[in-house]
């Protein structure tokens, strides 16, 4: 069995995702191999399909060019507006030529949806990392609402995934029941098989440190206890970060509690002397010890899918506080986590001074326990590979 995926990135969310799926496969004996648009890790099985810079501002252009009359002007403030048009054809590429099954996972700017659906003749999985594949630009619903002045170009950018989506052999894979009701819903997909399919990670790469240990990497008070915040932009407003900003705000911290924020943070929003920063951390162990250092890991999410944060944080025995929205509403408990029922500032706010208050004991290797057992990276493999090899019988 040859399987390719295609991704925009290897990295950031989606492409995570995408090379641990990949990697599960490998471990269970799949050909499996990832195109990517134009830069790779170095990772077994991964390429990319065009290096050239000068190509993508190519393909920029004559993208811009073929929606006319209709202009697009980027809003800082929406969080993506895809157009489904693009000058990599993947589907000359040898491996999707090879390939028994192609997985297209997040492949916003890259992938041609006419193009490789038209000249594209074996099964096709779309996985479901956002709602781009059942939109026409947007990945969010909400967004949707939010931004009007794309309306035309959403109608579009709809029309030409339905034209390519039309009498091919599709089935759509989600990680989260939430993504899935919303996809059935849809227009564009509703009619298509779908599956939930979780992708696994890797119990040896993400794991509990010492707290001793990972709390010193960080320069953290050794007592007490420690919040986790992680955020890839502050501005993104789907995260909640501003949110959690001005629930902090609310709090009455007592003088043993830390507030340890990773990624794209400026300590000037939020100024406190118990206020921890370490900027980006970019490989899976520096991460792994940002969780193992904290007790609780806030994850204020307005709407998500199934986040690999979250995910890497139970992994590493951390327990997650998260709105009882998405598909974190469908893997947080009352054994692994703090759901907070109510959408908003006051909400987050009351949760995190209970916390505070009066915290909860957590079993840290039995959440560590039950996350490896249900996301396992080979057991997450094997049933991708049953799924596919029942489909491939059929045909």
């Amino acid at each position: 069995m040859k399987i390719v995926h295609i991704s925009t990135y290897p990295n950031g969310g989606a492409g995570n995702a995408t090379i641990r799926m990949h990697k599960s496969l490998l471990e269970n004996g799949v050909d499996s191999k990832v195109i990517t648009r134009d830069y790779t890790l170095d990772n077994e099985g991964v390429k990319a399909f065009n290096t050239s810079v000068w190509f993508r501002k190519v393909s920029t252009l004559w993208k811009m060019i073929k929606i006319l009359p209709n202009t697009y002007k980027a809003e800082p403030d929406c969080e993506g507006f895809s157009s489904p048009m693009s000058l990599y054809h993947v589907h000359k590429h040898e491996d999707v030529k090879e390939a028994d099954v192609v997985i297209i996972q997040w492949v916003s700017n890259f992938l041609d949806y006419s193009t490789f659906f038209e000249k594209i003749d074996k099964p096709v999985y779309l996985y479901l990392h956002d709602m781009n594949h059942f939109h026409g630009g947007f990945h969010y619903s909400e967004d949707v609402e939010r931004f009007i002045q794309y309306e035309k170009l959403e109608s579009l950018f709809k029309e030409i995934k339905r034209k390519a989506y039309a009498g091919k052999d599709i089935e759509v894979l989600a990680p989260s029941q939430w993504m899935i009701d919303l996809s059935q819903k849809s227009e564009l997909l509703g009619a298509f098989p779908h599956h939930k399919m979780f992708y696994g990670l890797d119990p040896q790469r993400m794991k509990y440190h010492e707290q001793s240990v990972a709390r010193t990497l960080f320069n953290l008070p050794e007592h007490g206890r420690v919040l986790l915040f992680v955020s890839e932009r502050i501005s993104n407003r789907r995260k909640g970060a501003t949110l959690l900003i001005e629930a902090l705000k609310k709090v009455k911290f007592s003088e043993n509690i830390s507030i340890l924020v990773v990624g794209n943070y400026d300590k000037s929003i939020f100024d406190a002397e118990n206020v921890f920063t370490t900027g980006v951390l970019k490989s899976e162990k520096e991460m792994s010890m940002a969780y193992s250092a904290s007790d609780l890991f806030i994850l204020p999410s307005l709407e998500d899918n199934m986040p690999n944060v979250m995910l890497e944080s139970l992994y590493c025995g951390t327990p997650v506080m998260s709105f009882s929205n998405g598909g974190m509403k469908e893997i947080i408990n009352d054994t692994n986590g703090i759901i907070i029922s109510e959408i908003g500032v006051d909400a987050l706010a009351e949760g995190i001074q209970q916390w505070v208050d009066h915290p909860p004991v957590f079993e840290r290797k039995q959440i560590r326990k039950d996350i490896t057992e249900t996301f396992n990276l080979k057991a997450r493999g094997e049933a991708l590979k049953t799924l596919i090899n029942k489909r491939l019988q059929t045909i």
